[in-house]
């Protein structure tokens, strides 16, 4: 289904007390439609999926959504108005934003072979480091941080105006104490090419991931190169959690050295070293911008640049609005909500595999220093099977997390596992399951098969138990069933380091009458 283009017979008249206008996207656990209030201002109507909202648990996901975006009231965030629900309908309204998202600005630059003044681009993370910055310090009556980490930041998620603002959307996946739902550990979510480190191992997080995140996307928006864009997740997990960072300067010498130094920063695999807080990025980042010195009002100068690229979105959502207003709405269709998308930025050349990261650089995250030296163990057959082309059979997906599907492929002969059971005989379907950090012991159905990654024939289709179990790492069991060949990764979440004090169990928030969530618990 296209952006913009829904059918009449699909697109409800209203949806609680806002008429529905038209379709704008549809996402992982909802659709999202522009509505207008009585007065004729537009909103945004975010409404769960019907076959979803039957499921607790994606239920407990949107109401948390609404939760704890609605609590963090910052101009640099979007804003949620309400949550409501009639009859089978669960949905939530915000407000309309005019402008593109991040993504949608970088691909419009790529196609015009422009390029952003690199101190506008420091404004974009600097004002985006503000809004995480108001939820990472949110706190509770009683003065205790609710522990918000919005884990899905990246160039989609952040919104730049038309007028020069810049909004953080989607708190979809974020975490938070008091939320109803809960993720278990292991568990991976939100996109790979700009999660951090100790999220792609499913490890707890902080504010400080987000930082990562944001890093990414100042290294993509000052140089205007993917940082780790790959064929397939297997090949972003490894890059974000071991490869070495290429350094602005070192394919683009005229980037600024402090600049440079603040990026390098933020993408510290050590959160310890990583900045302090978002408003630390943020002060940073405002002192580099007079460094360079950029004198025009900055928001002033990216609402020229945002009315230069998009000359023709602008009138189309200003006639819309003029529809709106007028209560006519005799457009076709509306536009769509993100431009150019068979554009795409190149990737910044990878760092020589023979070039050493500097010592100061050398992460001692206990995860990361685990999975290096797993990879050094998977031996030289490990490395070539894993960057060797592939074949893309049509992916399919197991009924379990965390499972990453990807294309099947013939791994290369490897020696015979000492006392292993004998797989069944090649033939029917084949489950290829990998790990990270790879080498984990793999039983199946009680069997042990032998060390990530491994294949297993399977005669016909069936529901098989996997145990998975590395030293100084969680054991993992889990029930998929296979019924085409089949290809799994699975990351492993670090075990607790020993001697840490448990965290009081809190007591359980009173009701507030006046809260217009709590009936949604």
């Amino acid at each position: 289904m296209a952006d913009g283009v829904v059918s009449a017979a699909r697109l409800p008249p209203r949806i609680g007390r806002h008429a529905v206008i038209g379709y704008l996207a549809d996402g992982g656990m909802a659709e999202i439609f522009l509505g207008k209030e009585p007065d004729g201002r537009p909103v945004v109507i975010k409404r769960i999926l019907p076959h979803l909202a039957r499921q607790q648990n994606f239920v407990s996901m949107f109401i948390d959504e609404a939760r704890i975006g609605s609590q963090v009231k910052h101009p640099n965030v979007v804003e949620i108005y309400e949550l409501g629900q009639v009859g089978g309908d669960l949905f939530m309204v915000m407000e309309y934003l005019a402008g593109e998202s991040v993504s949608g600005l970088l691909r419009r630059m790529e196609l015009r072979k422009d390029r952003l003044h690199i101190a506008l681009g420091a404004y974009v993370i600097a004002e985006a480091a503000a809004g995480l910055h108001a939820a990472h310090d949110l706190r509770d009556a009683a003065g205790n941080t609710l522990g918000i980490v919005h884990r899905d930041i990246s160039p989609s998620n952040l919104f730049v105006t038309y007028s020069g603002d810049v909004k953080v959307l989607d708190f979809g996946i974020a975490t938070a104490a008091d939320r109803i739902s809960r993720t278990a550990t292991g568990h991976v979510k939100g996109k790979f090419s700009y999660m951090s480190p100790e999220q792609c191992m499913g490890m707890p997080l902080d504010p400080r991931s987000d930082l990562w995140s944001l890093g990414v996307v100042l290294y993509e928006l000052t140089t205007q190169r993917r940082l780790f864009k790959l064929p397939n997740e297997l090949l972003v997990l490894k890059a974000v959690t071991q490869d070495p960072i290429p350094r602005p300067r070192r394919e683009q010498p005229q980037f600024p050295q402090f600049m440079e130094q603040i990026v390098m920063k933020a993408l510290q695999r050590e959160p310890t070293r990583r900045h302090g807080s978002a408003a630390e990025l943020r002060d940073e980042l405002v002192d580099a911008m007079a460094k360079l010195g950029f004198t025009n009002d900055p928001k002033t100068e990216l609402a020229r640049v945002m009315a230069e690229l998009f000359p023709e979105r602008i009138a189309e959502k200003r006639a819309l609005f003029s529809d709106l207003r007028a209560g006519t709405e005799q457009f076709a269709t509306l536009p769509p909500a993100e431009v150019d998308q068979h554009i795409d930025l190149a990737q910044m050349p990878e760092q020589s595999a023979t070039a050493a990261p500097p010592r100061k650089q050398r992460t001692s995250m206990l995860v990361v220093a685990a999975a290096i030296v797993a990879v050094m163990c998977a031996g030289i057959g490990t490395w070539l099977y894993m960057h060797r082309e592939r074949p893309k059979p049509p992916q399919t997906t197991a009924s379990v997390e965390p499972v990453v599907t990807m294309p099947v492929a013939a791994p290369p002969p490897t020696p015979a596992p000492v006392e292993v059971a004998p797989a069944p005989k090649p033939s029917g379907l084949v489950l290829h399951i990998d790990t990270v950090p790879p080498g984990a012991s793999i039983e199946i159905d009680g069997v042990f098969r032998g060390q990530a990654p491994l294949d297993h024939q399977l005669a016909e289709a069936a529901s098989v138990e996997l145990s998975l179990s590395l030293p100084g790492y969680m054991p993992v069991n889990q029930r998929v069933r296979i019924e085409h060949d089949q290809r799994i990764l699975i990351p492993l979440a670090a075990k607790p380091k020993s001697g840490a004090t448990k965290q009081p169990a809190k007591k359980p928030k009173k009701k507030d009458p006046k809260d217009p969530f709590q009936r949604f618990d």
